[in-house]
């Protein structure tokens, strides 16, 4: 009988930058990314160079929070208009300080987000009733993307 390895691909998200914060990640810092897309373009002629400037990115992730106030990071930085990090890692490890020890790979990705939705679901009852569990949809106008490596190397991609 043969033996079947499923390998499942776990992505957290930070709304912060791992490279400012030198990797010193709790835990709590971190949500779970539900659903995760992006495409970045650049034109190309018939030998395969490229020319003009990157298409525009948009960036849509979702994301699960337990409460509101989990997700008031994402109205406050909506708000203020600024564009911001946010990390993506994959295939998180914690240790027992509930510390980020490592991850596979990963991406810091700079940008301005244009667009949340809010979805809440019946998560379970409670004592006092019922439980809501939140997913939120948000979306970004990227500005640039570091890519960081299992060896920590990085590779930017800037936006024009």
């Amino acid at each position: 009988m043969a033996t079947q390895v499923f390998s499942e691909l776990k992505a957290m998200v930070i709304a912060d930058s791992i490279i400012e914060l030198n990797g010193s990640i709790l835990q709590e810092k971190c949500q779970m990314v539900q659903h995760f897309d992006y495409e970045c373009l650049r034109k190309r002629n018939e030998k395969g160079t490229t020319y003009g400037p990157t298409q525009p990115v948009t960036m849509n992730f979702t994301v699960r929070v337990n409460s509101p106030e989990q997700a008031q990071v994402y109205y406050n930085e909506m708000m203020s208009n600024g564009h911001y990090n946010f990390t993506f890692l994959f295939n998180v490890m914690f240790g027992n300080n509930r510390r980020l020890t490592d991850y596979d790979d990963g991406m810091v990705v700079d940008g301005f987000i244009v667009h949340l939705e809010e979805n809440y679901k019946l998560k379970s009852a409670d004592q006092e009733g019922t439980d809501h569990q939140m997913l939120l949809n948000v979306r970004l106008q990227v500005r640039s993307i570091t890519y960081l490596g299992r060896d920590k190397n990085q590779k930017n991609i800037f936006i024009e």
